[in-house]
């Protein structure tokens, strides 16, 4: 059970007094809980994706101790989002910022720095005592190449760097890359073992993220791919995926954030859908020209 107090509280339905016994108990057996039952009883803390509007429809920002979703299809914009985020992590608290480190964890190739340099110079320049140097100091790269490398960093790299107390931030772009295709290479992505073993993954990520976010208060923003939807309901028809098969009710969930202009669906199916607190849906409007 890895969620907040106060929405363990709302699902359960329990009384106060009967929800805060069972959190007891659940914090005694698993005593990494504490963390977030602590973070609970706190003001909640939240990141400034840099646009008002979308603050506003966040309820604040991104909450700190979530994991978050970024889905979008190519050239939506998840990356440049993903930057921003970033960057307005340097911020001082009481302006929107979290004044922690970011690991920027990169699947799909270079992590784009001379794009993330330009966008510092006007941030900096808006936000007088913020230095580039400064920022970029604050803001770690990783470019992971394959799901080996991906998993060697998941499973050493990032909770070494999180027990430093410093990180309050790991953006992962993509989580779908080195997940959406072949685990050996050798064609099983057509057999249900991949989906098996695929969901066997995702399990286990979601349970490591949510543990580390409520252990040290970091937020994990993932960005997500997204796949072809022919007709609004082959969500819950889809045989190929095993998961989205056998958990009709998260299929639902998942055909009902479904874009409906594009025909477009996020990507990994129910079982991630169920481990992300928020999501995130980006598309460009077409025929419109770009502001400004």
């Amino acid at each position: 059970m890895l969620m907040p107090y106060s929405e363990f509280l709302r699902t359960t339905g329990l009384c106060q007094e009967q929800a805060q016994r069972a959190w007891t108990l659940i914090s005694k057996a698993y005593p990494w809980q504490q963390h977030m039952q602590k973070a609970s009883v706190g003001a909640e803390q939240w990141l400034t994706t840099g646009d008002s509007h979308i603050d506003r429809l966040l309820g604040g920002g991104i909450r700190m101790g979530s994991i978050v979703e970024v889905v979008g299809e190519s050239a939506a914009g998840k990356t440049q989002f993903c930057l921003q985020l970033a960057i307005a992590a340097q911020l001082p608290r009481d302006s929107g910022g979290i004044g922690g480190d970011v690991v920027y964890v990169s699947t799909e190739g270079a992590v784009p720095t001379s794009r993330l340099a330009t966008m510092i110079g006007p941030f900096s320049r808006a936000h007088k005592g913020m230095q580039a140097a400064s920022i970029m100091q604050h803001i770690q790269v990783a470019e992971l190449e394959d799901m080996e490398s991906m998993f060697h960093a998941l499973n050493y790299k990032i909770p070494a760097l999180l027990a430093t107390g410093n990180v309050r931030l790991v953006i992962i772009d993509s989580i779908a890359a080195h997940l959406r295709f072949d685990l050996d290479g050798e064609g099983s992505r057509k057999s249900q073992d991949f989906y098996k073993e695929r969901s066997s993954l995702l399990i286990q990520l979601g349970a490591k993220f949510k543990k580390w976010a409520a252990q040290y208060s970091c937020t994990f923003v993932c960005v997500n791919q997204v796949k072809d939807v022919f007709q609004p309901q082959s969500l819950l028809r889809d045989t190929n995926d095993s998961e989205q098969s056998t958990q009709a009710s998260g299929a639902d969930l998942e055909s009902e954030f479904a874009m409906v202009r594009s025909n477009k669906a996020p990507a990994l199916g129910a079982i991630w859908a169920s481990i992300v607190n928020v999501r995130i849906m980006l598309y460009q409007r077409r025929g419109l020209a770009p502001a400004g």
